[in-house]
């Protein structure tokens, strides 16, 4: 008899529609026996095309019970064009419909209020929705188990974009002492993919691979290379305890500076104490292992 997994509730915060790694961990998280997608939400700039974009990818994979919210699409201090059109919003995707009864934060908090037990939060976008929700909502900490996210560089110099979108969003999710578990660029960018993957995609016929290999290309030609699973990588790191190594670690978002603003400065490395206890950061990744068990799941 097959031994039964537990798997754990998340919920899926994403602004897929400019890089391709958004629509592969959402193909990532679907896949993997380990996790439960209680639903998606967008965020930043256009997230009703986002929101539609989701729609599509959830449909190839056959999980068009999950459900898609659009979420907040301006951050909380700069200004940001929320009717630009992501790249890769195809022409058959503009119709599809998704969750309207309810923006993203009410979602988020309607869920976590009636959850019985803490779900995982996994950002792999801007954290203006998660800031917005613990800034006005903050009873619903007590139901988040921890949250997982793909943002920041913590062991370089670097104003990684997911924080630079919204310093002041991320701020508040680095202060709220809630769990959490951040892979930054100091590991995904040791994990790019490939012109093998991109036609492993497009060919291998499985649920959803033949979009995603479409959204590949469509990236690579916008960008001139191809991406890195930045994304990918943080949702692999929810059920993940082997391949990916964390460090507590003291972070801090800065929020001035003509040249720091958005970056996420690291007390420890430069000698500071700390009683942080609740913020640890991927340091390192056995990169080989990782694209290998990425790979396998995603064309199962």
């Amino acid at each position: 008899m097959e031994e039964k997994t537990e798997r754990t509730k998340i919920i899926l915060d994403t602004d897929i529609g400019d890089d391709a790694d958004d629509a592969l961990a959402i193909c990532l998280a679907v896949k993997s026996r380990e996790l439960d997608i209680l639903g998606i939400t967008t965020v930043f700039r256009n997230t009703a095309a986002r929101a539609k974009i989701a729609v599509s990818l959830l449909r190839e994979l056959g999980r068009e019970d999950i459900p898609v919210y659009a979420g907040l699409g301006k951050p909380l201090v700069e200004a940001a064009d929320v009717t630009a059109v992501p790249k890769q919003l195809f022409p058959e995707m503009e119709q599809l419909p998704y969750e309207r009864s309810m923006d993203a934060v009410e979602y988020l908090r309607r869920t976590l209020t009636g959850a019985k037990e803490p779900i995982t939060l996994v950002t792999i976008g801007p954290l203006t929705n998660i800031g917005v929700l613990l800034y006005l909502h903050p009873e619903v900490k007590k139901n988040i188990r921890e949250i997982v996210m793909m943002a920041g560089a913590y062991y370089m110099h670097y104003r990684e974009l997911n924080v630079r979108s919204d310093p002041e969003a991320a701020n508040i999710v680095f202060t709220s002492g809630l769990p959490i578990r951040a892979v930054g660029l100091d590991v995904t960018t040791r994990c790019q993919v490939d012109d093998r993957l991109v036609d492993l995609l497009a060919n291998c016929g499985k649920p959803g691979t033949k979009l995603l290999s479409q959204l590949l290309l469509c990236y690579r030609e916008n960008r001139g290379r191809h991406t890195f699973l930045h994304d990918p990588m943080a949702v692999f790191a929810v059920f993940d305890r082997d391949l990916l190594e964390f460090s507590g670690e003291d972070i801090q978002v800065e929020l001035r500076g003509e040249h720091t603003r958005g970056m996420t400065f690291n007390r420890f490395q430069i000698g500071f104490g700390s009683d942080r206890q609740n913020i640890r950061c991927a340091k390192q990744v056995q990169a080989e292992e990782f694209k290998k068990a990425f790979t396998k799941i995603i064309t199962s």
